[in-house]
Parts: C-alpha cells; structure tokens; sequence
C-alpha cells in the first residue's frame, strides 16, 4: 500500500534525481532467494558484511509482495529492498547508493526515500539515517570502484564486520542526516513513511548509506508484539531521491504554506507538515533573515474562537522553528483569525483558501 506524505512546495525550484537507480529497477538475476542484493543491483552494495535483501517479483508472479518477514507492494515500479536495522547482537544491513556526480559544495538538497516496516518485525525504531560519503566503503560491486580498481585495498575498511558500522571510525570523509529527537517511531507496516532530510553539501559526497548506524544500547527502539523470541526491526525501502534545490524567495513578500496542516480545529501539527517546515527552517539557517508566522481561519464559527486557533496555529508552526534550532529573536507570529480572507467566504472551496498559515521573510 502507498500514502504519498506530501511534496516539495512553495517557490522551491526542484533539479533532477542524482541517484543512479533510485528504485532498483535495474539488476542482473531476478531474485530467486534472499541476500540478492550486493553485487546484483546495479550501482548498489552492501557497506558491511550484513545480507541486504532484493524483492522482486520473479517468473509467472507480476506482483512484488510476499516475503519472508511480511508483504509489502513496491511504492514506486516493481522493486524494493529489504535491512536489517536493529537485531542481535548488533547486526546490520545497509543500502549503498552512488549519485550521477558530486554534490555541489554550498548547494543545498533535498533527500528522500521511503520505508516501511515489516510485519514480523518485534520492534519498530526511529534511528534511520542517511550516511554521506567521498568514495564507496566496504565489499566491492561490479560497478568500478577503489576497492575493486588495480590500485584499490580492502584493509582501508578492514575494519568493517556484519556489525553496525560507526561513522568515527571510518578512514573516510563523511556525514551522517538523522532525525531522531524531533520524530516518532517508523511503526507503519500498512503505509510507506517518508524519510526526509535538507542538506547544505561539502563537495565531496559521491557515496551514501541509508540505515542504523548506532548499537543496540543506543537505539531507540518500541516494542510492537507483546511476545516474541528474537529482537529486530526488519524495514523495506524504496523511491531514493537526492536532488538540488533552489529557494525563490524574496524579502517582505508573503507566502503561503501548501502543506503545513493541523488536526481539524486545533493547533496541532499533522506529521505532512514536517517536510515543509524543514525546508523553511533550513532556508533561514543559511540566510541572514527573521521570519513572522501569520495564522488564518475561515469565516465559521465564532470571532474570538477564529482568532484564538489561528494564533495558536501559528505559535505551533514558530515552536516547531524554535525546537529545529531558530533563534527566539529570529522569527514572530501573529493571529488574525478571519480579517484578512483571500477570497470571500461564500463556498467550501474559497473557505480552504482562507483556512492559511503564511510566512515573510525580512532583514535583520
């Protein structure tokens, strides 16, 4: 099943994906067992010794969706792949994907991709991460890289087991994106959940890992069946983007959220809010700029009421800033209840018009 999240929004020009094969559609043998994944998708491997597992439907069979953890139907063509992001004795599996070309030092990019966990998973965990590095690390591919060029050693990453892998200790430039204060656990076995992240590049990322990059003592991990003999949280994944993103906006003009939504008459922020708001917080983190919040309502209901939940709207959007790392003497809201509509209020449609949280940027 599929439950598209929400989309890149407001004035943001988007490029195109920089993943090579971002949905695994191109391989060499249709997996006919599990573990077909490293060195059989093409430009993705395993970065440790870990058995990255490949589904597709095979044969006689059209439909990709039965396996041995549970069933899933791929969110994007016929593929996805399946880790392990939490079990005994801190094993882990990873994706290693490889982009079109570097990232643009002082660009700024949006990443994505889509997990969704398996039935028979014990425990659900909200450690998902996204790994950045300059060359490809661990067991070589068939595609060309150091480690299976004239010139290229496996003692670089020596080091590497079917463990969790630990970013300080690799002999590589890298970076690591997670999220794991600010969201809650990725427990959804019915829906594929959106992984986001915005990054400001380096320049040298070529490379990237996506899974569970911290032990098991340090993993935050949920419980989801009440009885069980072995401990893991088994996810598939699929739909990888990386693409570069170009902001448009200008100072002392308004703009409107298109996907910053609350449960129905109350100030709390639906999780298709988190994207959008990510973006705007990453703007500000690279510009030298304070923002004001504006909250609006429709005309139903009472004026007082109107006033009061667009203010607290707004508040909610600005905690949300403030929790993301914003100065408090960076950013205002305001509530303005039903004032200032857009169009007037004489149908549902122009009512969804009005119902608005805005934003203007201004120097400091």
């Amino acid at each position: 099943m599929t439950k598209i999240l929400f989309f890149l929004s407001f004035q943001m020009i988007v490029s195109q994906n920089l993943v090579k094969n971002p949905s695994f559609e191109d391989f060499d043998k249709c997996p006919w067992k599990i573990s077909m994944f490293n060195k059989n998708v093409d430009y993705w491997s395993c970065p440790n010794h870990g058995s990255t597992d490949f589904f597709r439907a095979c044969g006689n069979t059209k439909e990709t969706k039965d396996n041995y953890n549970g069933e899933q139907t791929p969110f994007s063509g016929d593929a996805y792949a399946g880790i392990y992001c939490y079990a005994e004795d801190d094993y882990r599996e990873y994706v290693q994907g490889e982009l079109h070309e570097k990232l643009i030092a002082n660009e700024t990019y949006t990443i994505r991709f889509y997990i969704s966990l398996a039935e028979k998973s014990t425990y659900s965990i909200k450690n998902i991460a996204l790994l950045f590095t300059g060359e490809r690390i661990g067991v070589s591919t068939k595609s060309a890289s150091i480690l299976n060029s004239p010139k290229g050693s496996y003692q670089k990453f020596g080091n590497l087991s079917k463990k969790f892998i630990n970013p300080e200790t690799l002999n590589t430039q890298n970076d690591i994106l997670q999220n794991d204060a600010l969201i809650p656990f990725y427990n959804d076995t019915n829906e594929w959940m959106l992984v986001s992240f915005i990054y400001q590049a380096k320049g040298y990322e070529q490379f990237f890992t996506i899974g569970n990059f911290k032990s098991n003592q340090e993993t935050d991990i949920n419980q989801e069946k009440p009885e069980f003999i072995h401990p893991f949280a088994y996810y598939y994944i699929d739909a990888i983007s990386i693409e570069a993103i170009k902001n448009t906006y200008k100072t002392d003009t308004i703009y409107t959220f298109q996907n910053v939504l609350f449960e129905f008459d109350k100030a709390i922020l639906l999780d298709e809010s988190v994207e959008e708001l990510d973006e705007l917080y990453s703007y500000l983190e690279h510009n030298n700029l304070k923002v004001e919040i504006y909250g609006h309502t429709d005309a139903i209901g009472m004026q007082t009421h109107n006033e009061k939940l667009s203010e607290e709207r707004a508040k909610a959007v600005t905690d949300y800033l403030i929790k993301s790392g914003l100065e408090f003497n960076r950013i205002q809201w305001f509530g303005f209840g039903s004032s200032k509509p857009k169009v007037e209020n004489n149908s549902e449609e122009n009512r969804g018009l009005n119902r608005r949280v805005e934003f203007k940027f201004m120097k400091l």
